[in-house]
């Protein structure tokens, strides 16, 4: 029976070829299954189909192909998407301005044209006449596209603003969007004043810090300085953002998002003022996730403040306690307190945990003396963090071609795919003719995932999950498993084992992405191992589901959910599906906290 079942694992999991016709049998058609690619999206090998025997494969067959081909992204494979979204011209995106009809075309024009700074961004949506703002898609948000184009020097037509204007009657415009928008022309002197204030949520705190928080600091200084000495709904800043009072319930429940705001907004390098504000201690000061936005910001200071010196020598510096929150602080660390800074590194790098182990080796700037010490250490780390810094680490410090070179090709034959890409990526910067990497051994959580990846994309029905945030709020996620099969899987097994319940959402950003699957309730780490990307070129709309990731092929267990459009991540990102009911989930997602905890994320399928 064992003999068996390591049969099947290797039939499971080898590269598939073309069918051959046996001697002396009627010769048999080629096809390419759904099996067939999942095995070679796996192995990540590149397939030699001649052109004779893909001209025999059904048309389906021959779609899935070409499709892996691109997707497995071995050397001399065809590109997955076109110029114009691989590599972003004026030239090509005020075309693709001109030829715009539909509402996604228009949007995705106006999107890039914006991303490039490009004053034409407005021609995307010339043409639009009142008639048309009702069928306009509601969740397809232009607030923010329109203030950026505005301020990149674009100027509304009456036309267009006719078009807007229509927008606005026929409820079509988000009002905490719109003030927001609002804010960033308002501070820019593009408008005078904003509009009626805002209710207070969560979602509206944010969203309206994020504007503000893209004006210059001397801007912001002086209401920085002195609206936020404590969480107070008398605050100043709340009616200087266009916001009305907050209840104290509301503060407490946005208390997290809004300390992370006030970190993100202090500059760099950091004024020594925008950390000596005196005030009352804030109710969620001591929280992880308010610690490790913090931590961050203090990374900012260059100048050396003698009482961080100090609190930095205490045994919880700054009530940083594990070894993730202590890597988090390292870099402030190393600014404030480089003799400290030092230990910790040391203990850092010779503890357990993977992510503070990432952070150590940022830290070093130099080749440290033990380097073949610190890679068996690494080499068998469960979090490609470490590993990932490690490899990158040798063209920082500067290391010679030959010497990088040398250590490099070991990772070639590491057991994870993910960690021999990762070192291709660098070795063939250095060496053209550097070979394509081998395929792993497969892991028992490989298998496992491709079991469940080939039986979910041949049934082809999608598949359901239910997020549930605390305070009886839900969000039904529809995935694809004949788009993302193998990246459904591992999202399937992962709900199976209760990997995400009672984790907390570490990533809140309006009008753009909710993420969330970080196994640190932070956007560190993941599940213990590293999933290939299946990427698309279906349109990132608003609703739909995505894999974060640090590079090509390392997702894991954190996704995103969008709250928005959002072209650029179209091919770069494995999307996955889309939320179900989206003007119920968007209320959700759109006012959800930073720091949300997930009690459960159940499959629904029977």
């Amino acid at each position: 029976m064992r003999r068996l079942l390591c049969l099947l694992s290797l039939s499971l999991l080898a590269p598939p070829q073309a069918a051959h016709a046996q001697p002396g049998t009627q010769r048999q058609a080629p096809r390419f299954t759904v099996r067939d690619a999942i095995q070679a999206e796996w192995a990540r090998q590149p397939l030699a189909w001649a052109e004779t025997q893909k001209a025999l494969l059904p048309a389906a067959d021959r779609l899935r192909l070409e499709r892996t081909i691109q997707r497995i992204g071995a050397p001399e494979a065809p590109a997955l998407l076109p110029p114009e979204l691989e590599k972003p011209t004026p030239e090509a995106w005020e075309t693709k301005a001109k030829e715009a009809r539909t509402p996604q075309e228009r949007f995705t024009a106006l999107f890039f044209l914006n991303r490039l700074k490009n004053a034409r961004a407005l021609s995307a949506l010339e043409g639009l006449i009142p008639a048309e703002a009702a069928a306009w898609p509601r969740h397809l948000h232009l607030e923010a596209s329109i203030a950026t184009a505005r301020l990149n020097g674009a100027e509304v037509s009456p036309a267009l603003q006719a078009f807007f204007d229509a927008m606005q009657k026929a409820g079509q415009v988000d009002p905490v969007r719109a003030q927001a928008a609002r804010l960033r022309l308002v501070m820019a002197g593009k408008e005078m004043e904003l509009f009626a204030p805002v209710r207070a949520t969560p979602g509206s705190l944010l969203a309206l810090m994020d504007a503000w928080n893209r004006a210059p600091w001397a801007q912001r200084r002086d209401l920085a300085l002195s609206a936020f000495t404590s969480l107070s709904a008398e605050s100043p800043a709340w009616g200087r953002m266009g916001l009305s009072r907050p209840k104290a319930a509301t503060l407490t429940r946005a208390c997290v998002g809004i300390l992370s705001r006030l970190a993100e907004g202090v500059p760099k390098p950091a004024p020594v003022e925008a950390f000596e504000v005196e005030g009352a201690a804030w109710p969620c000061s001591a929280h992880p996730l308010a610690q490790w936005y913090g931590f961050q910001a203090l990374a900012k200071l260059e100048t050396p403040l003698p009482g961080l010196k100090m609190l930095m020598e205490q045994e919880r510096p700054l009530g940083a306690s594990s070894p993730l929150l202590l890597g988090g602080l390292l870099p402030a660390m190393r600014r404030q307190n480089p003799g400290q800074a030092d230990q910790v590194r040391s203990r850092l790098l010779a503890g357990s945990d993977p992510i503070a182990r990432a952070a150590a080796i940022e830290d070093l700037p130099l080749v440290p003396g033990d380097l073949d010490a610190l890679t068996r250490t690494t080499w068998d780390d469960t979090q490609f963090e470490a590993q990932q810094t490690l490899i990158q680490s040798y063209a920082r410090w500067k290391m010679a071609p030959e010497d990088q070179k040398a250590h490099l090709r070991p990772w070639l034959q590491h057991p994870d795919w993910t960690c021999r890409h990762e070192a291709y990526q660098a070795l063939v910067k250095l060496d053209p003719a550097a070979p394509w990497p081998a395929a792993p051994r497969p892991t028992k959580t490989d298998e496992a995932i491709l079991k469940e990846a080939i039986r979910l994309a041949e049934r082809g029905k999608p598949v359901r999950l239910r997020i549930s945030f605390s305070g009886t709020r839900s969000v039904t996620l529809r995935l694809d498993p004949t788009v993302a099969p193998m990246n459904v899987a591992n999202l399937v097994l992962l709900a199976r084992k209760g990997t995400f319940n009672g984790r907390r959402v570490p990533r809140v950003v309006p009008d753009f992405v909710v993420q969330m699957g970080s196994p640190f309730d932070t956007m560190d780490g993941g599940p213990g191992h590293t999933v290939r990307c299946e990427n698309s070129r279906t349109w990132y709309g608003p609703g739909s589901v995505g894999m974060a990731l640090s590079g090509k092929d390392t997702g894991g267990s954190q996704f995103f959910i969008t709250t928005n459009a959002t072209p650029h991540l179209m091919g770069k990102y494995t999307r996955l599906g889309e939320v179900e009911d989206l003007d119920r989930a968007m209320k959700v997602l759109d006012d959800l906290e930073l720091g949300a905890k997930i009690v459960s994320i159940k499959v629904l399928e029977k």
